[in-house]
């Protein structure tokens, strides 16, 4: 009788998630229920600054557009769905092989590990920009980094979704979308930057390539390198 019952178990094609996962998603899409029920011209308003080259200089002119609560909350839901998209990665051993466990522990220590780089990111471009008394260039790029990150930030809920809950056969379209994602914007991010700095001659070459291997480059090895060391 037993037998029988075996026989007929379907192997599921999904794979159990912790709890905590739901939560973020959770808090993640109510991020974005209550910027579109709340601030619903600016909400539009950045997503079309993602799109539109004027929008986002009318933006990017603005004194309090990265003090806005649209904004805010954007970048903190970018760092909530990036950091566990990473962690999902990281899990995976597609990028590296890693010991590191799926645990909130760890996500908490991406999260902190995010925001730290972003922090001293953004700190080094202001004194770059009134050392050489260029604000205006540099407040340019520093709303640039925000916008692409939060666009980003709303790409990854469906990404995260589908590779914690989907069929497994779906996880890898969805962890190499997810992926090109992460590098495109990467990519425009620094030549956002590096189109920034040459125009005009706003910042010495020398600068803007110091800046590029120290601020841009350097974080991602360093976190490649901790995790593989420490993970």
């Amino acid at each position: 009788m037993l037998a029988m019952i075996f026989q007929n178990i379907i192997e599921s094609k999904y794979h159990y998630q912790p709890s905590w996962i739901m939560v973020i998603i959770a808090l993640s899409v109510m991020i974005l229920g209550y910027l579109f029920s709340a601030f619903k011209t600016r909400f539009n308003a950045f997503i079309k600054a993602s799109l539109t080259i004027r929008v986002g200089n009318k933006l990017s002119g603005e004194e309090y557009s990265l003090s806005h609560p649209t904004s805010i909350l954007l970048s903190i839901n970018f760092f909530i769905t990036a950091s566990l998209f990473i962690l999902q990665a990281i899990s995976s051993k597609k990028i590296f092989l890693s010991l590191i466990d799926f645990s909130f522990l760890s996500y908490l220590l991406i999260v902190g590990f995010l925001f730290v780089v972003y922090l001293v990111k953004i700190l080094s471009l202001k004194i770059m920009g009134i050392i050489f008394d260029k604000s205006a260039a540099i407040n340019e790029y520093v709303f640039v980094i925000f916008l692409i990150n939060q666009i980003i930030g709303i790409g990854f809920i469906p990404i995260i979704i589908f590779i914690a809950y989907g069929p497994q056969s779906f996880t890898n379209v969805f962890f190499y979308i997810g992926l090109a994602l992460f590098i495109s914007a990467y990519i425009i991010r620094v030549g956002k930057g590096t189109i920034t700095g040459f125009s005009g001659r706003e910042i010495p070459a020398f600068y803007l390539f110091l800046y590029i291997c120290t601020l841009e480059i350097l974080p991602l090895l360093l976190g490649i390198i901790l995790f593989e060391k420490f993970a």
